[in-house]
């Protein structure tokens, strides 16, 4: 069995292709960057190309050999120069469509996408949002990642090629920690800030437990022509998180400011003045901070999976 993994000098492309290598599977792996994963060209059963999904030109017959084809490579927030709508489409929907066509039809046996919950949008009315929650993305990303979404689904039903995909809670793990650092850090680390209580809670996911979820869907039918979202088995209050990380860090002297709700939204009304065009999306991404920002994993609990790793197993922090 012959596994693509696009994206594969990321930060996740990078850990799944790892696993699988160490699971003695073949492994070919596309990325526009072929500077991250020199670990990976030392085993003969990893094979690389340096691909742009954007440009079939650039594209190498050998990935046509594939049996699996798990898609990680995308264009994520503030990895870029260029964050237009047409930038996200371009790579994320185009992208997708475009290795799509080009695979071999006949050979495929499985399709694993690695979405986002940033399809759901805005969640700050008090829903929990599940498999069966209509989507609606409010920014380019998540708006990108539902149309790979479809065209997937739309290729999986023409083809009869089965689907599985996974929207990803904000993940998390060594080396990555933005999703998680934004939340709880001023500027430079100069100390840490939290929003009100501090007991607002988050859904986020450990790299390890994407590692586990992938491995254990391929070939696996009850993963077929699904949706899951992922996270870890509990979510975090920001107080949680700013404990964890001064204690992990050894920070306990570093300052926590308390930020009153008040603030920011007299700041809002100062944007808007300046900045009206972005001012939505800059509420959005403050009530990501501000709120609840939780999901539920009851569909992918009932698979029978159940994922083992959290903050403090993932650092082998105690």
């Amino acid at each position: 069995m012959k596994t693509l993994i696009t994206g594969s000098n990321g930060y996740i492309g990078f850990k799944i292709a790892l696993d699988m290598l160490q699971r003695e599977q073949e492994v070919i792996g596309v990325d526009l960057n072929s500077g991250n994963g020199a670990f990976l060209y030392e085993n003969s059963k990893f094979h690389f190309h340096k691909t742009d999904i954007t440009n079939v030109a650039t594209f190498p017959p050998k990935i046509q050999e594939a049996d699996i084809f798990i898609h990680c490579a995308a264009l994520v927030h503030k990895k870029s120069t260029d964050l237009s709508r047409e930038n996200y489409f371009r790579v994320n929907y185009e992208g997708t469509k475009n290795i799509l066509d080009y695979l071999d039809k006949n050979r495929l046996k499985q399709i694993i996408f690695l979405s986002t919950v940033s399809v759901y949008g805005d969640i700050s009315c008090g829903i929990v949002p599940d498999e069966n929650t209509r989507a609606h993305p409010e920014d380019f990303y998540g708006e990108s990642k539902l149309a790979a979404e479809n065209a997937i689904m739309e290729f999986s039903e023409r083809y009869r090629i089965p689907y599985t995909i996974f929207r990803l809670a904000p993940v998390y793990g060594d080396f990555f920690l933005l999703n998680i650092h934004k939340r709880i850090y001023l500027p430079i680390k100069a100390a840490f800030y939290r929003i009100g209580s501090g007991e607002q809670r988050v859904s986020l996911c450990s790299v390890n437990n994407v590692i586990d979820v992938v491995s254990e869907s391929i070939n696996n039918s009850h993963f077929y022509n699904q949706t899951f979202i992922v996270k870890d088995i509990d979510d975090y209050t920001i107080n949680q998180l700013i404990y964890f990380f001064k204690e992990l860090y050894s920070q306990k002297r570093r300052p926590v400011i308390a930020i009153p709700i008040a603030v920011p939204m007299a700041v809002f009304q100062f944007l808007n003045i300046l900045m009206p065009k972005k001012l939505s999306y800059l509420k959005y991404q403050f009530k990501k901070i501000a709120q609840n920002s939780i999901y539920s994993s009851e569909k992918l609990l009932s698979t029978g999976f159940s994922p083992k790793w959290n903050l403090y197993n993932t650092f082998q922090f105690s």
